[in-house]
């Protein structure tokens, strides 16, 4: 499917839904530049471990593009579901969902999820394989706004309005900490926070539920060694960049030999088995080093204006669940693509967080896309 012929095609859903707004096109326009970078820094960050690797350049390239063309499918099929359907549905996807954390966390179930790198992230059935918690970041906010709406009179009251989100909501949390993912649970948390925060839960609510979160998210961090080494890590960069300060160490040697114009396409140093994970975790370095300041600022702004564009659709939803998904699924792509940029820049504590649209794998990829088609459906329910 050309670019093109998509563009068409959504502008034909647009019209039978509602007139397509200049918000929709554009927010589409964005998302296709992102994709269409994503793959070339794909290309470039993968291709010399591909060929070190006894394989053709292009060996992750060529599966990047089918995961996008698998994306793009699922956004246009997103642009034909009435957004308004996901909050009658809302409990029906949480528990699905839910479904599949479950087979993460089971000692007998290691055919199904085996372990990777120390982690049980990934569900594999059969030729597919895909990470349950980044669906589980959408069912969230599905859930959350949907319950949100239902409870817009009681949010003032503990019992009737904060209880029920948390009786829900801290079990599905705890599933995806157990495998163990604990940047998945803080984005989850934060998404929720987010969606409750628009719908107008109260800040005392918030101030009392931080305290047992934190004092939980410590006992995490000192549990597990190689989170505190982490934390450590990052509280003082210079202190272990040959262990585990290392990722952090290249990711800004990288970025800082971009300079203002940046190596030139393809010609990364950092990708020749200095960074690890240069086409996932850390392929914000590699488009700094490459495309050089002028080209992590470009991808820095691209993102910023998909976020504007996002809640530009939730602010002209022509309904409080509209409004609260918008907010939450916008804040997906937000907090993945800031927190990434974040992480590899020595901002935040570094820990596993994919670039939208960008990153190479297949979960986030087509998540991202599902969720600008849902964006794009709510945008052409109303002139924005």
């Amino acid at each position: 499917m050309t670019e093109l012929s998509l563009a068409r095609g959504l502008s034909r859903v647009q019209n039978s839904a509602g007139s397509p707004s200049w918000v929709g096109r554009t927010l589409l326009g964005v998302t296709i530049a992102l994709v269409v970078f994503g793959l070339l820094s794909v290309y470039s960050a993968s291709s010399f471990i591909a060929q070190q690797s006894g394989r053709p350049g292009s060996y992750m390239l060529v599966g990047q593009v089918a995961r996008a063309a698998v994306g793009f499918v699922a956004l246009f099929v997103a642009t034909f579901i009435d957004y308004r359907r996901y909050e009658r549905f809302a409990w029906f996807i949480l528990v699905g969902v839910v479904a599949l954390l479950v087979p993460l966390v089971l000692p007998w179930t290691t055919e199904l999820a085996p372990l990777r790198n120390g982690a049980r992230r990934w569900l594999v059935l059969g030729p597919v394989s895909f990470q349950p918690s980044e669906l589980a970041k959408i069912a969230v906010v599905m859930w959350t706004a949907a319950l949100a709406v239902r409870k817009q009179d009681h949010l003032h009251d503990f019992r009737q309005g904060v209880l029920p989100f948390l009786l829900v909501l801290v079990p599905v949390l705890l599933l995806i900490v157990a495998e163990p993912h604990l940047s998945a649970t803080l984005i989850a948390s934060a998404l929720i926070g987010l969606v409750l925060f628009a719908a107008g839960f109260r800040l005392r609510y918030f101030a009392m539920l931080l305290v047992p979160a934190a004092g939980l998210f410590t006992l995490l961090v000192l549990s597990n060694n190689y989170q505190l080494q982490r934390i450590l890590a990052f509280l003082n960069p210079s202190a272990d960049t040959t262990g585990v300060g290392y990722q952090l160490s290249q990711a800004q040697i990288a970025i800082g030999a971009g300079g203002i114009f940046g190596a030139g396409f393809g010609e990364s140093t950092g990708k020749l088995h200095f960074l690890p994970e240069a086409e996932n975790d850390f392929i914000y370095p590699i488009i700094a080093e490459e495309w050089g300041f002028i080209g992590a600022v470009t991808v820095l702004g691209l993102f910023l204006l998909w976020t504007l564009l996002g809640f530009r659709v939730a602010v002209s939803a022509p309904d409080p669940f509209g409004r609260l998904l918008a907010i939450g699924l916008t804040g997906i792509v937000a907090v993945g693509a800031f927190g990434h940029m974040g992480i590899t820049m020595g901002v935040l504590p570094t820990t596993g967080v994919s670039l939208p649209f960008i990153s190479a794998g297949g979960t986030g990829l087509v998540t991202a896309l599902g969720i600008t088609g849902v964006l794009l459906n709510i945008a052409s329910r109303r002139r924005v």
